[in-house]
């Protein structure tokens, strides 16, 4: 478990510092333009569905969260899981928006309002609903077809150096 909270804390902060350094070397000026960017960023965060999706990692999160238990705590899932559920995961789903505004301000730093407004725009043409709805398969394809290129690459590299990993000690 405290792997998986270092790496999350780890998260935070090199999120927290990468947008600090974006905030300072912006050229947008005022707070008031960027608070506009920010405006114009959560509408297009809405279209990209972009609350879903840290419904989703939170879900991952959850998963990971598990495992590190059992393993931390040498628990069954289900009790892993209750202790999770009862004790951390309240706190991750009352703080969810926070997620959103983490996930939402690289979009307000590194777009201008023009470029904000301008993907709006193109994503309620029928292209951009398009790209909205396939790009989720897309991604999952993608996904799909590299875990089987890492399957392949990873036989090949056991089969080419299986004698070396024998006299390490690994048997795969």
């Amino acid at each position: 478990m405290r792997t998986v909270l270092a790496l999350l804390i780890a998260a935070a902060v090199a999120g927290a510092v990468v947008a600090g350094a974006a905030v300072a070397q912006s050229t947008r000026g005022t707070t008031s333009a960027l608070e506009e960017n920010r405006r114009e960023a959560r509408a297009l965060a809405e279209m990209l569905d972009i609350p879903r999706q840290t419904e989703a990692l939170i879900a991952r999160m959850r998963a990971e969260i598990i495992a590190a238990t059992m393993r931390t705590a040498e628990l069954p899932e289900a009790e892993a899981a209750a202790i999770v559920d009862d004790i951390l995961m309240p706190n991750f789903r009352a703080r969810g928006t926070e997620l959103v505004a983490e996930m939402v301000e690289p979009y307000a730093l590194n777009f201008t309002i023009t470029d904000l407004k301008a993907l709006r725009a193109f994503f309620v043409t029928s292209l951009g609903q398009k790209l909205l709805r396939t790009q989720p398969i897309a991604r999952a394809q993608g996904e799909q077809a590299g875990l089987a290129w890492g399957q392949r690459v990873f036989q090949d590299s056991v089969d080419r150096h299986a004698d070396e990993l024998r006299a390490r000690g690994l048997k795969f």
